[in-house]
């Protein structure tokens, strides 16, 4: 009969022992008491070796981009359209439609250079200055690459007057291969 007796008191003793237990453990609440970690308050971790980017682009920065990648579009005029769009949305409020400089905001940053003066650099470099800006320029990663490669077909077949060339000082595409002009 003892056993009897003594189960309920030592399940009563067991649970009040468990609740002890569990209630002075810190391990229970790690996880509504972490340690934040701030963006950026350490530096990104370097990609693995061999690592492709997910753009297939390899890294570059303006003084590493000739050699590096090449114009994939052909400059046909669904290019040139394409690209149009593109630096209406993005560029205009700075460069104006004529790529002179004379945008909406130029009264606010009156040194914002025309895109002539840029279009005399190659198909890559053009590229590279779209994705990374400089300057007072932001990078415009955040657009698609082939868009990218349409903005610089778009600039090389803009009009800026006489006087101007369009054709890039080193690598450029011979006519109907990519980065070329359509035949």
């Amino acid at each position: 009969m003892r056993s009897r007796e003594a189960t309920p008191i030592l399940s009563l003793c067991a649970i009040l022992a468990c609740g002890l237990v569990a209630g002075g453990c810190d391990w229970f609440s790690t996880m509504s008491r972490t340690e934040a970690i701030q963006p950026h308050e350490t530096a990104p971790l370097p990609p693995p070796e061999h690592a492709v980017p997910l753009d297939g682009h390899p890294e570059f920065d303006l003084t590493t981009v000739e050699g590096l990648i090449s114009n994939p579009m052909l400059a046909d005029a669904a290019s040139v359209e394409r690209g149009e769009a593109w630096f209406q949305t993005f560029c205009v409020v700075c460069h104006g439609a004529d790529g002179l400089g004379k945008g909406p905001i130029s009264d606010k940053f009156p040194a914002i250079p025309p895109v002539a003066g840029a279009v005399r650099f190659s198909d890559a470099y053009l590229f590279g200055l779209i994705t990374q800006g400089r300057g007072l320029m932001p990078g415009y990663a955040r657009m698609p690459a082939p868009a990218r490669w349409d903005v610089v077909n778009y600039l090389r077949s803009m009009d800026f007057g006489s006087g101007v060339t369009t054709t890039p000082a080193t690598t450029g595409g011979a006519a109907g291969s990519p980065g070329g002009t359509a035949p």
